[in-house]
């Protein structure tokens, strides 16, 4: 029996039985994990606490062939203040969807120490809850290698003005390039196979590029710690969530359910 100690969220639950249930944690050594806590749906057992949604803490896991069991538990924050507010709990609940998803056996601190930063100051009103869902998913889609490419027209360098930002791609174009794009097209002089695919594009404000480019660059204790008009921001929302599930390649029930409840 081999037992190991991670640093760990819990960022999803199964229930197996009336007594068991199976967690899947975020570590830092780890990255996803999987692991039975049985008999924590018995109020007397002592992991009950730990094998909830959004509980972080010292995990002791022992492992048998290729699976683990909860050992020992001991537990720093289960953002219990999450619960009391049923968009806080959609929200978060989303965040760890998105890392259950994406994640990988290959630990990345970085998105530990994002997904608990953004569950922290979710619970204690620390931002506008749009403000810390934003910044979650472009540091989260930074992180998982997906960063575009905000410093100016990939095609002349242009940095002023709106650019247009391939969603899939992860380059901009301004408004000049792109028409003479779209000419050239149109008079046939460039054929390429697939070209007119159409391609997800988002047009950027300079003071929406310059916000995504801070959320994606700065140190993670100041992520929230930018000023932009309503009207970027509301930009800046549907960018980083668009750009986020483009490369994911999916959607999120949790997602859907958030934007029900919080109107």
């Amino acid at each position: 029996m081999t037992l190991t100690e991670v640093k760990a969220l819990v960022i999803r639950t199964t229930d197996l039985s009336e007594s068991d249930r199976l967690i899947r944690l975020y570590s830092d050594r780890f990255g996803i994990v999987s692991a039975y806590a049985n008999n924590s749906r018995s109020l007397k057992s002592r992991y009950m606490a730990a094998a909830q949604l959004f509980c972080y803490g010292n995990y002791v896991l022992y492992q048998k062939g290729d699976k683990f069991w909860v050992r020992e538990v001991e537990l720093e924050n289960n953002f219990f203040g999450l619960r009391a507010s049923i968009t806080k709990t959609a929200l978060g609940s989303y965040f760890c969807d998105v890392l259950s998803e994406a994640g990988t056996t290959d630990p990345d601190v970085s998105l530990l120490r994002l997904i608990l930063n953004c569950l922290y100051a979710l619970e204690k009103d620390l931002a506008p809850e749009a403000k810390i869902k934003l910044c979650f998913e472009m540091r989260c889609a930074a992180a998982l290698g997906f960063m575009p490419d905000l410093s100016g027209c990939s095609e002349c360098g242009n940095d002023e003005g709106e650019l247009y930002l391939d969603v899939l791609g992860g380059t901009c174009t301004c408004k000049d390039c792109r028409e003479y794009a779209a000419s050239v097209r149109q008079e046939g002089m460039v054929i390429t196979e697939g070209e007119e695919e159409r391609r997800p594009v988002l047009i950027l404000s300079p003071g929406v590029r310059a916000a995504l480019r801070y959320v994606m660059e700065c140190p993670i204790e100041r992520i929230f710690s930018f000023r932009v008009s309503d009207a970027d921001e509301e930009a800046l929302s549907v960018a980083a969530e668009q750009y986020l599930l483009h490369h994911l390649g999916r959607g999120f029930d949790t997602l859907k359910f958030y934007k029900g409840v919080s109107g």
